[in-house]
């Protein structure tokens, strides 16, 4: 869930949380003040600092409500009890939407741990915090796993019971300063000090290491004690050494002008341009909507959409290749010599290459265009890639990667399905794109898994 998403939710329920506050108001008004104090003649009294604590705990609790159940709908169910597989997740993708769900997860607790300590004495010892926390998040997730609404999540207890002891440790820690006790603060403020150098440190690790992360790679094993696996071929058990690739893919200040200029060449209006930019992505569509460019900065692949394909006057036609060429030349796309051209539907047609080797470089990809009975190309996803080797590294070799499924290190994406069985019969190499723009090599495994015939990806390197 990216940030903007979580503020459009608390935006969105604010309201409601307001609402809730104001009835919660006006039930302690009419209970405490008509019937406790003035009927009953009770001499109890509480503080303006509890009863503003106290009101931003009920509002707190709303916006929690609302961003675990109201924005979703009873179409979630499952149980995930692998400890830290959504770190491992994140660090595979590196990208800025899946460390946010982390870190937003831990972010969400903060608010109580921060309050409770504040509201009562009691919640000054951290068992008293901590415990609320762990019931609270333990409700949460089995409600989310009755209900349909969510799953469970043992990551999510872990992050939200972390969230709400650093926000413990910030109350308790100003509190301790306050009262000029400096070193006890230092171990109140210990659980945040610790979250923010060791996030400090995988960011470091990762700009400095060399290559990126493999968003193939699994983030929890795969319990294969019962799985019949069985291999009809001879595997390598040498090392060798392969060319690894890179691609200077776009920064989005690029990425930018790309569509400037290609949208110019059609003399299409790029003034007031609605541009959506992510990590690793971005679209564009030009005012009137009519245009549209979406882009991976990553490898500086493109689709791109003339949306008067749909009127109604207009249908699909087909076109010989070389007529077809010159027509995305325009575009500024040189088709390669050597690609495979096949049609796929009417006016649809599609090259190919397949890891096409031409001096230091490495081409890889398709691209695919559609074609209009005005003449006109209005469908372009060119996924066609240049590489520049880099230099030759050594592959692990194929036992030791094959061993790797024998150990359930690697993805299977049918998560509630029981592997019974896996037979290899052929293992190649290809490459993968990873989050630094290299591309890896990577070995494939053919063969099936349960009866499907299908292929294994295991890191080359």
């Amino acid at each position: 869930m990216r940030t903007n998403e979580v503020v459009g939710i608390m935006t969105r329920y604010f309201p409601l949380a307001l609402l809730v506050v104001i009835v919660f108001g006006m039930i302690f008004l009419v209970g405490y003040v008509f019937i406790y104090r003035n009927m009953v003649g009770g001499k109890r009294s509480f503080s303006k600092r509890r009863i503003l604590v106290g009101t931003m705990l009920i509002g707190y609790v709303v916006m929690v409500i609302g961003v675990t159940f109201l924005n979703r709908g009873p179409n979630f169910s499952g149980i995930d009890l692998s400890l830290f597989s959504s770190y491992r997740e994140a660090w595979h993708r590196f990208s800025v939407r899946h460390w946010q769900f982390v870190y937003l997860n831990i972010l969400m607790f903060a608010p109580l741990g921060i309050l409770l300590p504040l509201l009562h004495t009691r919640f000054k010892k951290a068992i008293w915090t901590i415990g609320a926390a762990a019931v609270a998040t333990l409700s949460i997730e089995t409600t989310q796993l009755l209900t349909g609404y969510g799953n469970f999540v043992v990551d999510d207890l872990f992050n939200n019971l972390l969230g709400a002891t650093i926000g413990f440790g910030m109350t308790m820690g100003f509190i301790t300063i306050k009262a000029k006790k400096l070193k006890k603060s230092m171990l109140y403020f210990a659980p945040l000090i610790i979250v923010l150098l060791l996030s400090g440190g995988m960011v470091t690790y990762y700009q400095l290491k060399e290559f990126g992360n493999l968003s193939m790679r699994p983030s929890h094993k795969l319990d294969l004690a019962e799985t019949v696996i069985s291999l009809d071929v001879q595997l390598d058990p040498h090392k060798n050494a392969v060319p690894i690739y890179r691609t200077e893919g776009y920064t989005k200040e690029a990425a930018l002008k790309f569509v400037y200029d290609f949208f110019e060449k059609e003399n299409l209006d790029t003034a007031n341009m609605e541009i959506i930019a992510y990590q690793n992505s971005g679209i564009y569509w030009t005012a009137d909507r009519s245009h549209s460019i979406s882009i991976e900065y990553l490898d500086a692949s493109y689709s791109y959409t003339d949306y008067s394909s749909f009127e109604e006057d207009l249908n699909s036609k087909d076109i010989d290749e070389a007529t077809l060429i010159e027509k995305v030349r325009g575009f500024g796309i040189d088709v390669p010599q050597d690609s495979f051209f096949e049609k796929r539907e009417t006016g649809q047609y599609q090259w190919t290459v397949d890891k096409e080797v031409i001096g230091n470089q490495l081409v890889d990809g398709y691209l695919s265009v559609q074609y209009y009975s005005d003449d006109t190309v209005k469908g372009i996803d060119n996924q066609l890639v240049r590489y520049d080797k880099v230099r030759n590294v050594q592959m692990k070799s194929e036992q030791e990667a094959y061993q790797e499924i024998l150990d359930g290190k690697f993805r299977f994406y049918m998560d509630d399905e029981k592997i019974e069985t896996i037979r290899v019969h052929k293992v190649g190499i290809s490459y993968q794109l990873d989050s630094k723009g290299f591309y890896q090599p990577i070995y494939l495994f053919y063969g099936a898994i349960n009866g499907r015939e299908g292929t294994i990806p295991i890191p080359g390197i």
